[in-house]
């Protein structure tokens, strides 16, 4: 099994000419991870994973190579199968395929990053009368399958999710969510379709890029330098890159229009 910090990663494609945009300013400085990584040494020497880390025993990963690394300056580790490895917060600096480690912390003393609240309110103001299944015989666990497949065949579909803020439990039941889905074509088009087979309650509006855009982003930026991960959520694309130094966000903006691409976090940020 394979454990995703928080991406799934994707094959190189072709960067289409903007093969530059996630490169940073030449000559990282002093970096630190932004949070803990995981340092692995699987007997040919230590490596910094990136991206995914296989949940077997002992784990696997790729990813840089370590320098200035001694295993008996930081006994917080595991070790299993000759493989040692551990969760630290590390500083030092890097390039395309070394990171020089000049500093470590080991998980147990570096504070958590607070965790990202999710909106997944639905965009839909409230109709007269409040939110209403319209038929209950097509409001079910089937038909939601079916509408959300339908859905995935709209001109135009960006994305869905199930909004359950605003109704009462118990959660997961279809007549207690309102089924949010968003097109780049006529919102009111694609609810005629889907109330083909949804009865329950439903929310279609307007999305400014389509997934099948957003999937070619996506592998447009995964040629490109400091590169780590993305996926695609709320209609948008969330990267995860290298190192960030401080403009990438409005370099994105500018490339690929805002809120198409969000920068969800990087695994290196400068210090000093």
């Amino acid at each position: 099994m394979w454990r995703y910090g928080w991406v799934l990663l994707l094959a190189a494609a072709s960067a289409c000419g903007n093969d530059q945009v996630l490169d940073p300013a030449a000559g990282s400085g002093t970096v630190r991870s932004t949070g803990t990584v995981t340092v692995l040494d699987d007997g040919g020497g230590p490596q910094l994973c990136l991206g995914a880390v296989a949940e077997s025993m002992p784990p696997q990963c790729e990813g840089l190579e370590v320098t200035g690394w001694d295993w008996a300056d930081h006994p917080e580790h595991e070790e299993a199968g000759g493989t040692r490895w551990g969760e630290f917060q590390v500083t030092g600096t890097l390039d395309d395929t070394t990171f020089a480690v000049t500093d470590a912390v080991p998980a147990d003393d570096v504070s958590a990053p607070p965790e990202e609240v999710v909106d997944f309110s639905s965009p839909c103001p409230e109709p007269e009368g409040g939110w209403k299944v319209i038929d209950p015989e097509r409001t079910t666990f089937e038909t939601q399958e079916a509408t959300v497949s339908a859905a995935h065949r709209l001109p135009g579909y960006s994305d869905l999710w199930l909004d359950q803020t605003r109704v009462a439990r118990p959660m997961n039941d279809p007549r207690k969510l309102i089924l949010n889905v968003r097109v780049t074509g006529d919102p009111a088009a694609a609810e005629k379709e889907l109330r083909k087979t949804w009865g329950g309650m439903l929310c279609v509006s307007r999305a400014t890029v389509s997934q099948e855009e957003l999937g070619d982003i996506q592998e447009e930026l995964a040629d490109q330098p400091h590169y780590v991960g993305s996926g695609l959520s709320r209609g948008a694309v969330h990267l995860r890159v290298l190192l960030d130094d401080g403009s990438l966000q409005q370099r994105l903006d500018k490339t690929y229009g805002k809120g198409t691409v969000i920068l969800e976090s990087a695994l290196f940020e400068r210090v000093g």
